[in-house]
């Protein structure tokens, strides 16, 4: 996978045109990117919330 599709993956994790696996290998290659400038923090948490949604059966009484 490309860097720019694997950045345009993590970017938007939440569409369905991809595959968890897919999406994994994404986050995979941007974590091993030299810098994340260009990746906002609230990127960056929507995609802890995607794996830990895909790991975990998680509730929203876990926010409170």
């Amino acid at each position: 996978m490309k860097l720019g599709t694997a950045t345009a993956i993590f970017l938007n994790i939440d569409t369905d045109k991809y595959t968890d696996n897919e999406k994994v290998l994404a986050i995979h290659q941007v974590l091993r990117m030299s810098t994340h400038n260009g990746i906002s923090k609230a990127a960056m948490l929507k995609v802890i919330d995607y794996l830990i949604h895909l790991s975990f059966d998680v509730t929203e009484e876990a926010n409170e």
